[in-house]
C-alpha cells in the first residue's frame, strides 16, 4: 500500500511539473509573438507550409528509393542484358554427297 502511495505521488509531482514547464513554453512563445503583424504572421505561415511540401516531397523520393528490393532490380538489370539467345533447328547433314 505504501509503494502504491508512493508510485502515485511521484506521478502527480512528475504531472505537475510537466504542466509547469508547458505553461512556461507557451509564455514564452506569447511574448516572442507579441509584436508580430498579420503580415508577418501570412509569411511565416507562407513560409511552413513550403517547408512542409518540400520535406513530404524529400520523404515520398525516400520511400521511393527504399520500396525498391535492390536483389530484384539487379536480376531485372541481368536479365536485360542478356542476349536473346534463340534455337536454331539443326540442320542434318547428308553423307550421300552428290555432284561433281
Amino acid at each position: 500500500m505504501f509503494y502504491a502511495l508512493l508510485a502515485l505521488t511521484a506521478g502527480f509531482l512528475l504531472v505537475f511539473g510537466l504542466t509547469l514547464y508547458a505553461i512556461a513554453r507557451v509564455g514564452r512563445m506569447l511574448t516572442a509573438s507579441e509584436n508580430l503583424d498579420w503580415e508577418q504572421i501570412a509569411t511565416i505561415t507562407g513560409d511552413i507550409g513550403a517547408l512542409k511540401k518540400s520535406i513530404q516531397r524529400l520523404n515520398n523520393r525516400i520511400n521511393g528509393m527504399e520500396a525498391h528490393d535492390p536483389s530484384a532490380l539487379i536480376q531485372a538489370i541481368s536479365a536485360a542484358q542478356a542476349p536473346n539467345v534463340t534455337q536454331m533447328p539443326v540442320q542434318q547433314q547428308n553423307g550421300n554427297r552428290q555432284g561433281g
